[in-house]
């Protein structure tokens, strides 16, 4: 790490550093897990439809994905305390906004200041940490950072649905504010008289334009898709040509720089190559199929919020773990050979969910999530491990800070990929089980003489019948969904297997778990 030799932090200080960074890096997660079951009730809130929900949540990840290569530069040229102090500020004003705000557009846009301003706290407080601890007490204090990175995964979508049925979705929101100030106070208590040590390095603000034109681009492409016609829509085609364009001119941009903002230099290498891809893809998959679980679970199942989060709850705790395992066993283990048991395994289990054809109870469904929350702590370790093979030292944080933006990024485009695929099927499966098919017409036609029998009235059976069509053509979509996601975690583990031996350059084991975490969700 850069920096002046730092001397040894006294007991108090040790504790309280870890406190602060701990609970601002535990704030800004949670508000990731914790959101996705408020996702429809927001909705609703801000007077949308479900579909416009997804933007909530894929936005605060693009805005968050934008904001790892900034924040070296906003450090180095401000200070890490300015720099964690102004993120927490902005962090809570996003939040008092999104707790206040009943129009869509603003809320929209105070989601993305969050996630931009969260995104920022996570590679300063984890440099920080590294700087200021002596040798003995990094284990100590990456042990605590692990188990504030565990926790909001773990318990971010139960406590999400408490705060709904109790509270509302905006006592999320107003929660963060007076936390988000409380470490933004500390933070200037604990890290204000040391200095950085970093060296102030020139934004690159034309590579920053393009990155974000790329992302935002991509995202709202496919937002706008699921409300609009789909690929047809002149909106949608505008979009995805200034995305393609952006990224174009990113890369030509970036590849001519002496300080690059994003080092496309790192992707000449064949294993940091695999690795993004992996990490992009494997997260694309992973956070659509969670959004897709959730809320139609909620909508077509007719779970509530909270017992959605309970059914996640041993995916979650299982996933970490066994990536805790994951982590101690790669160095004994090809990590190639772990990811592939990995890929598959969760290939198996998004095959089971595929094979639901009717209301499962909470008993049959929760303990598949179990099984699958094992394969789920081992999918994005091997990738990471693969990534920043042969780096070390500053080469492995900025791969890994680049890492961690692909990874962001499949996590930000996955949500609304997933949603338009889920709808596309849905359309379809509502058209041949209530129209195109012979036999399907005349069983709904001998249900209407049924109903009639019983002197139900033609508009009130008609609207029954189609609300159970609509149904079982929702749950034929959301199987079919993860039968196309089996066979996509079938072909990333292949993927794993075109990988050259993974070589861990970095001999301080402290800073290369860092690195590794750091790149994980």
């Amino acid at each position: 790490m850069s920096g002046k030799a730092r001397a040894p932090l006294d007991p108090l200080h040790f504790l309280v550093l870890n406190l602060t960074l701990g609970v601002g890096h535990f704030l800004v997660l949670f508000n990731t897990g914790a959101y996705l079951p408020m996702i429809p009730y927001a909705a609703g809130a801000l007077g949308r439809a479900i579909s416009y929900g997804d933007w909530t949540q894929a936005n605060f990840f693009v805005a968050m994905a934008a904001s790892f290569p900034v924040a070296p530069r906003l450090a180095g040229r401000f200070g890490e305390v300015h720099t964690l102090v102004g993120a927490f500020l902005v962090f809570a004003l996003a939040s008092a906004v999104c707790a206040s705000t009943h129009d869509f557009w603003i809320f929209l846009l105070a989601r993305g200041a969050q996630g931009f301003a969260g995104g920022v706290t996570v590679p300063v407080s984890l440099r920080v940490m590294l700087r200021h601890y002596r040798p003995d007490q990094r284990n100590a204090g990456l042990i605590l950072w692990g188990v504030a990175a565990l926790m909001p995964f773990t318990l971010g979508p139960t406590l999400g649905g408490i705060l709904i049925e109790v509270f509302g979705f905006r006592a999320l929101f107003i929660l963060n504010v007076p936390i988000a100030l409380a470490v933004a106070a500390l933070c200037t208590v604990v890290v204000l008289r040391h200095d950085s040590g970093l060296k102030p390095r020139p934004m690159d603000w034309l590579g920053l334009i393009l990155l974000l034109g790329t992302l935002a681009g991509a995202v709202w492409t496919l937002d706008v898709a699921e409300v609009r016609d789909f690929w047809r829509a002149p909106t949608v085609q505008f979009l995805g040509l200034a995305s393609l364009t952006a990224f174009v001119l990113l890369v030509l941009w970036e590849r001519k720089q002496a300080e690059p903002l994003v080092d496309m230099g790192l992707f000449a290498r064949w294993n940091f190559s695999v690795g993004a891809l992996g990490l992009f893809l494997t997260a694309l998959l992973f956070q659509g199929l969670m959004a897709i679980f959730v809320i139609q679970y909620e909508v077509t199942m007719g779970y509530g919020p909270l017992w959605v989060g309970l059914l996640i709850l041993p995916m979650a705790i299982f996933s970490k773990l066994a990536s805790i395992f994951t982590h101690r066993w790669m160095t004994r283990i090809d990590p190639r050979l772990i990811g592939v048991f990995a890929l598959v395994g969760m290939g198996v289990s998004c095959g089971f969910v595929a094979s639901y054809d009717r209301n499962a109870s909470f008993d049959a469904l929760l303990w598949p999530q179990v099984v699958a929350g094992v394969f789920v702590g081992a999918l994005f370790p091997p990738f990471a491990a693969i990534g920043l093979s042969g780096l070390a030292g500053s080469a492995e944080l900025r791969a890994s800070a680049l890492l961690n933006l692909m990874r962001v990024s499949g996590q930000a485009l996955g949500i609304p990929v997933f949603a338009i695929l889920w709808e596309v099927r849905d359309i379809v499966h509502r058209h041949f089980v209530g129209e195109a098919d012979r036999a399907a017409r005349a069983h709904i036609a001998r249900l209407e003489g049924v109903f009639a029998a019983h002197g139900l009235r033609p508009s009130v059976a008609h609207e029954v019948i189609a609300h159970a069509l609509g149904h079982a053509a929702s749950v034929l979509a959301m199987g079919e969904v993860f039968f196309i996601a089996m066979w996509s975690f079938f072909v990333l583990a292949g993927l794993c297997l075109v990988a050259r031996p993974v070589i861990f350059a970095e001999t301080d084991a402290p800073v290369r778990l860092a690195a590794q975490e750091l790149v994980e969700p």
